[in-house]
């Protein structure tokens, strides 16, 4: 299960902020992808994360969940656990392993995120370029176990589709809602064409 742990805050403040950051990013995900919602007996918030999230995606939602307590004293206020199965950040050769995400820093010129295999790999990312590895971070890679009462709680959720109306979501996966998707089905077409030039050829000659 992929999911962040948040300190510091009640329930309803972390729904709040992730209905906040879901809207920055209105044409991002399908309006099915879902987080629910668990309030720990340590006053810690567990958020459930929905498969389709990718790693970069987590990590945008922990710096922005960071930022809102930053005047925590607790080292690490927001802390993702995740399995690795996209290859915005990593690389494939992570796949299947299990990541924990920090933030290194919310400021806005060094925005960034540690994270840390299962493996004890240790990355830094800055939401530019590639990670580059942390060398001798001693950092040891430990997930702490959820309560196993949450498997049968009742949980708060919601859906991104609650949150952004379908409408706008729907018509950001119009093929001409961007350059880069008009770019794409002009390359298709033009594969088409060419792929049918070139038998008609075949077969009249």
């Amino acid at each position: 299960m992929d999911y962040i742990k948040v300190k510091g805050l009640q329930k309803d403040e972390v729904i709040g902020l992730v209905k906040e950051w879901i809207k920055l990013y209105p044409h991002s995900f399908n309006p099915e992808v879902n987080f629910w919602f668990y309030q720990l007996a340590d006053n810690q918030v567990v958020i459930g994360l929905h498969d389709d999230l990718s790693t970069l995606a987590v990590s945008l939602l922990v710096i922005y969940l960071t930022s809102a307590v930053k005047d925590s004293q607790d080292a690490e206020p927001v802390v993702a656990f995740v399995t690795v199965d996209d290859n915005e950040i990593l690389l494939k050769q992570n796949y299947g392993r299990r990541a924990k995400i920090v933030a290194k820093s919310t400021d806005d010129d060094s925005t960034g995120v540690i994270i840390l295999l299962e493996n004890n790999y240790c990355v830094d990312y800055y939401f530019h370029g590639k990670a580059h590895k942390i060398k001798d971070s001693q950092l040891v890679f430990e997930e702490p176990a959820l309560p196993e009462s949450i498997e049968n709680t009742e949980k708060e959720e919601i859906f991104v589709g609650d949150v952004i109306p379908k409408k706008i979501i729907e018509k950001s996966l119009e093929p001409d809602a961007s350059p880069w998707k008009k770019l794409m089905w002009y390359a298709i077409c033009t594969v088409v064409g060419l792929g049918i030039g070139f038998l008609l050829v075949y077969f009249y000659f």
